[in-house]
């Protein structure tokens, strides 16, 4: 039983490991979880006070689950870590079965966006650790052989916990060494040209008779045509739309022009060649250091010839503000919803770049390259 509380333990550890790990990758994963958490029970004025807690909690919390993990496994200061992790797995379970009855936040973010979890599974998982940890409190007695010199054992902690806050700190500052999102590098944004499907066309009319209005699809009205010989005169033409079956590996991007309310986003993810979408979730909150940076690599972009573009959650109205501010003309703007831009990039401003609808980098402002040494064949604008 001894060995078996030991097992157990190491278990917990793994799940820790993993946890901390896949959250260390993207700490503002977790922070924009932590402010949905704050938002959930009432706190969001918190949030809005110290617009900086949320990063800040995230790399303390996954640091530490991350180091726990580690000291679990080797069986380090293992007094003291396991009633530390008996006080965060109470806390978890009893947030997580909130959840679960409530539905307040619909994924808790336990294991980031490597896995995703409903909120009663969650909970289980929770439930199943819970219960491996008091089997490895009861039975786990084994003391390390040879017993560890406290401070050897401090040194080996010490080092853990520097690298783990180095290692999730490096990931806030840039963009997460490894990606779980949709817009992960190598990924294909939209379906090639040969296997996209055609547009479908819709036709609205009223019937003159009933004054009822009935949308028709293309072969519906056809059909119609046919059927009745006086459809000319008992329906009147009101409007048409074009719907576009394809769909983007993004759920919920869109691209908004200033001009209309269509949504641009395939048309200009399906673009042939290499285009550069530059992200900022609010206008106001980049430095003028980072929008000097980004405008001056889209500038270069755009004489290469390669199609360029802004998305950003602000409204119209900061638009011409904006370019004015930065001396940034010319630039296309769009609009989309700030969850969509921090699920494509964790950095603001961040630059993305596609190249025939496949993501092919990403970089924060921070470590964006200089144009030239990309080495991109200069494009010939496309003849409309």
């Amino acid at each position: 039983m001894k060995y078996l509380g030991r097992i157990f333990r190491i278990i917990v550890g793994l799940v820790f490991i993993f946890s901390g790990f896949v959250k260390s990758v993207d700490p503002f994963g977790t922070a924009y979880k932590i402010t949905e958490y704050f938002g959930a029970f009432g706190l969001i004025d918190i949030i809005n006070f110290m617009p900086w807690l949320p990063i800040i909690l995230s790399i303390f919390l996954c640091s530490l689950e991350l180091i726990i993990g580690i000291l679990l496994v080797l069986g380090y200061f293992k007094k003291s870590v396991n009633w530390l992790v008996g006080l965060m797995m109470l806390f978890f379970t009893v947030i997580t079965l909130i959840d679960a009855l409530t539905n307040k936040v619909s994924d808790c973010g336990c294991f980031g966006d490597a896995i995703k979890l409903t909120n009663w599974q969650t909970f289980w998982k929770n439930i199943i650790l819970d219960i491996l940890l008091i089997l490895s409190f009861i039975f786990d007695k084994l003391k390390l052989s040879p017993p560890i010199n406290r401070s050897y054992g401090r040194l080996i902690g010490g080092f853990v916990i520097l690298m783990v806050l180095c290692f999730s700190s490096l990931n806030a500052v840039y963009e997460p060494i490894i990606d779980f999102r949709p817009w992960k590098e190598g990924n294909r944004m939209v379906p090639k040209a040969e296997d996209q499907k055609p547009p479908v066309s819709y036709a609205l009319y009223k019937n003159n008779n009933t004054s009822l209005e009935r949308e028709f699809g293309m072969e519906e009205l056809m059909k119609a045509y046919e059927e009745d010989p006086n459809f000319i005169s008992n329906w009147t033409f009101i409007s048409s739309r074009v719907l576009n079956t394809n769909t983007i590996a993004a759920d919920g991007f869109s691209m908004i022009g200033v001009l209309n309310d269509h949504d641009q986003s395939f048309e200009i993810l399906s673009h042939p060649g290499t285009s550069f979408i530059f992200t900022i979730v609010n206008l106001d909150s980049p430095s003028k250091k980072a929008i000097q940076k980004i405008a001056k690599f889209e500038k270069e972009a755009t004489n290469h010839g390669c199609q360029t573009a802004i998305i950003t959650a602000s409204s119209v109205k900061k638009w011409a503000e904006f370019t004015e501010k930065h001396n940034w003309n010319n630039v296309l703007m769009y609009s989309t919803d700030d969850k969509a831009i921090e699920t494509m990039m964790r950095s603001n401003p961040g630059v993305v770049m596609i190249k025939d609808g496949v993501v092919q980098k990403k970089w924060s402002w921070r470590c964006l390259p200089d144009f030239k040494d990309l080495k991109i064949e200069k494009q010939e604008p496309i003849q409309e």
